[in-house]
């Protein structure tokens, strides 16, 4: 595919532009542009033709730019920043890259074909509407808790989210961002290198901006800012939401989870609540086996749930992928 970026952010700069202006601007005929904004329309970008004028974005659409992310990042923290018009998966991505210790690389696609979810579950996303955003830390030793990471994250997006727009966006354990039960983005974490060693772990969000309902069949309804009545530009929010992670991780590497305990619980969905956990449910087995139900009490400094069960006793579960479910809510499924 022919790099189409320049003329994305052609496209984004004034309500219409001519097919004239933009083959000038580029260096290509008028048929090379038409060429071009097909190649667009096929990923998903809605452009309009405008007669005797020229093409438009469709009012609503900001397309993501790499100064527009930049700019909000502090210098000497990141190591380099695509941004993609298609990818498979953005984490697969970065997860092929050398591990840059203490320094972030950042992939944002409009796009992704093998997008994923915990799980191995398929992450689904309109084109040029959401944030698809992978971040990559390289870690000069193995972090004691995985699981804690990836609430450390979940924990990072949620206050500024709710700072920020005034919302509030609560934690599903581990780490799905929730508005009301319904499914406002989801994370996943992916580590590679040697475990006596360095590592480079990358951080994948998806977050809804502008999703259509896609889900009615699913284990939850969809949620996106734009519904929420937050419009926003996708590259400052990426570019803060970059910002936000950096800063954790650089916290993280020194003190780990346990400092952000108290908060995280305080943004729990399921805290005090009746829920099911363990491995049975998401495999399709009997549920008698290997579940326990009981009262969400807590997580602790790794990231691990505890739930307290009707006789008293405490079960820790330090597998991000176990199902969690609400037992007064027959819709909430993990």
């Amino acid at each position: 595919m022919q790099n189409t970026q320049p003329l994305i952010e052609l496209l984004s700069r004034s309500k219409t532009v001519s097919g004239t202006a933009l083959g000038e601007a580029l260096g290509i005929s008028r048929m090379g542009v038409q060429k071009r904004i097909q190649q667009l329309v096929e990923n998903g970008l809605p452009v309009e033709a405008v007669p005797g004028k020229g093409y438009s974005l469709r009012d609503g659409v900001s397309v993501l730019t790499q100064a527009g992310i930049e700019q909000h990042l502090a210098p000497g923290t990141v190591s380099s920043i695509e941004v993609m018009q298609s990818v498979a998966s953005t984490n697969s991505h970065l997860l092929s890259h050398s591990i840059d210790v203490s320094r972030a690389r950042i992939c944002v696609a409009e796009s992704q074909s093998a997008g994923r979810g915990r799980r191995g579950n398929d992450w689904q996303s309109s084109p040029y509407r959401n944030v698809m955003l992978s971040l990559s830390w390289g870690f000069d030793h193995w972090p004691e808790t995985i699981t804690g990471l990836g609430l450390a994250v979940s924990l990072a997006i949620t206050e500024y989210l709710n700072a920020r727009f005034a919302l509030d966006v609560k934690i599903k354990w581990p780490n799905d961002l929730m508005v009301g039960g319904d499914k406002l983005g989801g994370i996943l974490i992916d580590v590679s290198g040697e475990a006596s060693s360095t590592c480079n772990v990358v951080i994948g969000l998806g977050l809804n901006v502008h999703q259509p309902d896609w889900s009615k069949d699913g284990a939850y309804r969809w949620q996106d800012l734009s519904s929420l009545g937050v419009e926003v530009d996708r590259s400052e929010l990426v570019g803060h939401l970059c910002a936000k992670l950096i800063s954790m991780l650089q916290v993280f590497d020194e003190v780990g989870f346990e400092p952000m305990v108290e908060r995280w619980n305080e943004l729990s969905s399921y805290a005090g609540q009746h829920v099911r956990v363990g491995s049975a449910e998401q495999l399709g087995l009997d549920a008698s086996a290997d579940v326990v139900e009981g009262e969400m009490v807590t997580v602790d400094a790794a990231g691990a749930l505890i739930v307290k069960d009707s006789s008293g006793e405490r079960h820790r579960f330090a597998d991000s992928n176990v199902s969690v479910r609400l037992l007064d809510t027959a819709s909430a499924k993990a």
